[in-house]
């Protein structure tokens, strides 16, 4: 008698791990997969395609195109690597989640003892459940830690910013972009309304970096790779076109 070969057919594998049948045709593909048939002609997904899956989905959630990462899975690129960055990513989530249950069970325990929280214990627990709630797509994610250092990134996410103040610069930012609609495509950038514009970009950019270069830098390589990828920048505020205009802009002040 032979030994039993586990072996699923598309649908079950996608139902198991949460993707589409058109999912894994498209891994197919793109030669991610390749998964072997019956008699009959149906596709069936065997231990081997079932971890090679699980590795081409965990690659995916770092947001690495598909050629990217048949190049990983070929051998052809760092795995490790690849892999590091995820696990980066993971162990920072849990941290900031570890510290805001921290502070939600401290506070709890105040309550129960029929304590008040103080001013300053309550913005804590506010900041801190909002920055566990502020989280990147995979996607963002994976540029973030290409572009900013482990330094950067924990200086910006312990940095006291409300949901207030997140609302706030949102909003200005929108007006920004707005604004720069309403001038026209043939705006001139050393124009009266143009320069304003600039100087409240400049604010907000300022507020950002707090005059550090280097994270203006980051945060202009990171959103200019983001504006250039087609699934980011369907969910981005602005456009290349409206930085490219603000650069012009900036040009200007300098002169004025």
């Amino acid at each position: 008698m032979k030994p039993n070969v586990f072996q699923e057919t598309a649908a079950a594998v996608a139902k198991r791990f949460g993707v589409s049948v058109k999912a894994l045709r498209v891994y197919e593909d793109a030669g991610l997969l390749k998964p072997a048939r019956t008699v009959a002609g149906w596709r069936i997904y065997r231990q081997p395609e079932i971890e090679r899956l699980s590795a081409i989905l965990a690659l995916k959630q770092l947001g690495l195109p598909l050629k990217r990462i048949g190049e990983l899975l070929r051998g052809a690129g760092d795995l490790a690597a690849a892999l590091a960055l995820q696990e980066a990513a993971l162990e920072d989530a849990r941290s900031e989640a570890e510290q805001a249950l921290a502070l939600v069970r401290q506070a709890r325990a105040k309550l129960k003892g029929k304590q008040s929280l103080s001013p300053d214990e309550l913005g804590k627990l506010v900041r801190s459940t909002a920055m566990s709630e502020m989280k990147w797509s995979p996607k963002m994610e994976a540029l973030a830690q290409k572009h900013y250092t482990p330094e950067q990134l924990h200086g910006l996410r312990t940095r006291e910013f409300t949901a207030e103040d997140q609302a706030r610069v949102g909003a200005a930012w929108t007006k920004v972009f707005a604004d720069i609609d309403a001038l026209g495509a043939s705006a001139d950038p050393s124009s009266a309304k143009a320069l304003e514009i600039g100087r409240r970009a400049q604010a907000l950019i300022g507020e950002f970096t707090q005059g550090d270069p280097a994270l203006f830098q980051a945060a202009g390589a990171m959103n200019r790779e983001a504006m250039n990828d087609p699934e980011l920048s369907k969910d981005m505020p602005t456009t290349m076109s409206h930085w490219q205009f603000l650069g012009r802009v900036f040009e200007a002040l300098k002169g004025s």
